[in-house]
């Protein structure tokens, strides 16, 4: 895609045009807790086990080291991520620990993003998430604390470092599109009077909280789009909702294990909710344009980790497929557009197991062999699927210390986020994409 610039005057004797170069645009793709095994409950319940999901037709891909700084001694690595230092990792390229927000892990000093580099430069920039919209994956690209959990005036968290707000600093920075959960934050009082939904509309911003606002908006508008109280309703749900349990056993402590069950659809977003992809498109079809730098936009599916926390895979696999379906929409526009750099990766590694009937070769299989929660899905094409969680906390599942994938297109060198790679390689990346 070539631009040109006609000149006038004396100058325009000599020449008549100039080119100069195309806007670049760079689509980042975080599917949060997104490891392998995540992906591998799909592709099982959706084409059991055959490649059929968008991301495994990808053939530019790596594999991700994932690792933070300890909060207690910031010298030395904690080997499990969290989104909040795992989203921190990937906006600015340096580690930090537990809970922090593109912070420094030693003095709590802000970390420059990549967002910001970019609105810096001239792009355009976009959020798009299915967690609320200062949830911490959108926040370590548009904001800066100490602790995850301040976002809005009177939350208990922003006492602990005397953070600002995360949702007053997302509107201040002025990003384009920000589209997710969180309705809960616009009644809120922002600093210098008035609630953030005033704040926001001061700013600009076009604030709608339906799917029916979302699909009737003109592109281009400056948007705040929240829908939902909290984080926004998941797709898929098991029956009734029910999540992977503790196995039943019988009088003897023998196991029963459970009848096979397909996922549906959850009432709260089906037809209420606007679907990842329709947030995604319309942030491509508002940032997408010949005129300006470019666009830097990432977007997020968070449910794929908060449906793993809590043991509900149907879930999990409802929100990994509208991810999938959005990595494709990526794709596409990139190929179309030409100058656009597709990332798609994850924060950090999830609890998921697949797993069948365990066996027991000696004596008879008992609840203490299946110590953690189990839940057994009937796959699209009729087969056995057993789910299975087994890093239980006091209340969820905990995050693991897996490698998480990283999928490519566009990049003039792909090799650079392929084989095994540091998690901070893929900041520089972008950044030598965008700003060289």
């Amino acid at each position: 895609m070539i631009r040109t610039l006609l000149l006038s005057g004396a100058f325009l004797a000599s020449v008549s045009s100039i080119a100069i170069a195309a806007p670049k645009n760079i689509i980042l793709l975080i599917g949060d807790g997104m490891g392998e095994a995540e992906i591998a409950l799909t592709r099982a319940y959706e084409s059991d086990g055959k490649a059929g999901l968008y991301v495994d037709t990808m053939k530019s891909r790596g594999s991700v080291i994932v690792n933070q700084l300890m909060v207690e001694d910031p010298t030395k690595i904690q080997f499990v991520g969290e989104s909040a230092s795992g989203g921190t990792t990937i906006s600015t390229g340096q580690r930090t620990s537990d809970g922090r927000v593109a912070v420094s892990a030693f003095d709590g000093s802000p970390i420059k993003t990549i967002m910001e580099q970019a609105i810096e430069h001239g792009y355009k920039t976009g959020l798009v998430t299915t967690s609320a919209i200062t949830d911490a994956t959108p926040a370590t690209f548009a904001a800066h604390a100490q602790n995850r959990y301040c976002w809005k005036t009177g939350d208990e968290a922003c006492s602990t470092h005397n953070d600002r707000p995360i949702v007053e600093q997302m509107l201040d920075l002025n990003v384009d599109v920000m589209l997710g959960g969180g309705q809960e934050l616009l009644p809120a009082m922002a600093g210098g009077g008035g609630t953030v939904e005033q704040k926001a509309e001061g700013l600009g911003y076009k604030v709608i909280q339906s799917r029916e606002a979302l699909l009737d908006l003109k592109s281009g508008t400056k948007v705040f789009g929240v829908f939902g109280a909290h984080h926004m309703p998941v797709e898929w749900q098991g029956p009734n909702g029910v999540s992977a349990d503790i196995v039943q056993i019988d009088q003897s402590r023998t196991v029963i294990f459970p009848d096979a069950v397909s996922c549906e659809a959850n009432p709260a977003h089906e037809g209420i909710m606007p679907r990842l992809e329709e947030m995604a498109q319309y942030a491509l079809d508002s940032l997408g344009s010949d005129e300006g730098e470019g666009f830097f936009l990432m977007i997020e599916g968070a449910s794929i980790d908060k449906q793993t926390h809590i043991a509900k895979p149907c879930g999990t696999i409802g929100e990994m497929l509208a991810f999938d379906r959005t990595v494709e929409i990526a794709v596409n526009y990139a190929k179309k557009m030409g100058n656009t750099v597709v990332i798609v990766t994850a924060d950090h590694g999830q609890a998921t197991q697949v797993i069948y009937k365990p066996e027991a070769y000696t004596g008879t299989l008992r609840r203490d062999h299946i110590p953690g929660l189990y839940q057994l899905l009937r796959t699209k094409g009729g087969n056995e699927l057993g789910a299975y969680y087994g890093t239980n906390n006091i209340n969820d599942q905990a995050h693991t210390g897996i490698n998480v994938p990283v999928y490519s297109y566009g990049l003039d060198n792909p090799e650079d986020l392929m084989g095994v790679i540091q998690q901070t390689e893929i900041y520089t990346v972008m950044a030598k994409y965008l700003f060289e």
